[in-house]
């Protein structure tokens, strides 16, 4: 049994726009709903919980009725930062999950063009190890700088993965990690799996997608806006 986490308690702000980008009508559909129903059509996704500020949870159960999401099975509450939400939905999903093992997989809300392939290989990947992330190589040359204004070295390229959401991890595994792990040291995490590799886990790299962005800028929208128009993300 796999669960997928969909995080969407960002307020949107370098966008500028009112409401939050996971909330903005693209294609004719809210930006989250097209997240939504990237797991909706996923055959290895058995639930979902979406993690959303409290105010905004009547209108995503709403959308769930327009839009037949009956995969969506609750709205958590966004905690102060990312790995609070991720907690938050965790413990959402525990009981749908009980003690059965199963994967778990943390989207953001505002990452729409996630392709079906990618979800799959990501699920697959679990059964070789308990984190698993999609990455795409550094093509750009990366120079250090402890002051923004001076050269301080030049890092390997050749060494170097940009990391994507959605990350995949073994439920109860994950849950454990989170619960046990102080409040503090937990809301330093930056990353899904910042914490499972700080503790020693494996963390299994798979490609990542150049369409799998997240929405960050107003130029953003418009490209998610014309790619979904066009079929989006197979």
């Amino acid at each position: 049994m796999n669960v997928a986490l969909v995080l969407s308690g960002g307020n949107g702000t370098r966008v500028g726009v009112e409401p939050p980008k996971q909330y903005r009508i693209i294609a004719g559909k809210p930006v989250i709903v097209h997240t939504l129903e990237q797991f909706q059509t996923c055959g290895g996704i058995d639930f979902v919980i979406a993690v959303a500020s409290p105010e905004w949870k009547p209108r995503i159960l709403e959308w769930r009725n327009v839009y037949h999401l009956t995969k969506l099975r609750e709205v958590a509450p966004a905690g102060p930062d990312r790995q609070q939400s991720i907690l938050n939905g965790l413990l959402a999903a525990r009981p749908f999950m009980g003690e059965n093992p199963g994967g778990v997989v943390v989207q953001e809300a505002v990452r729409p063009l996630t392709s079906q392939t990618l979800l799959l290989n990501l699920i697959q990947g679990l059964d070789e190890a308990p984190c698993v992330m999609p990455a795409l190589p550094v093509t750009d040359t990366i120079y250090k700088s402890g002051d923004g204004k001076w050269v301080d070295g030049l890092l390997n390229r050749a060494l170097l993965y940009a990391g994507q959401a959605p990350e995949a991890f073994h439920y109860q595994m994950y849950l454990k990690l989170c619960l046990e792990t102080p409040e503090e040291e937990l809301s330093a995490m930056s990353g899904s799996s910042q914490l499972p590799h700080s503790r020693g886990w494996k963390v299994k790299l798979i490609p990542g997608e150049l369409d799998n962005f997240k929405i960050t800028y107003p130029s953003d929208l418009e490209i998610c806006e014309k790619k979904l128009s066009k079929g989006g993300a197979t």
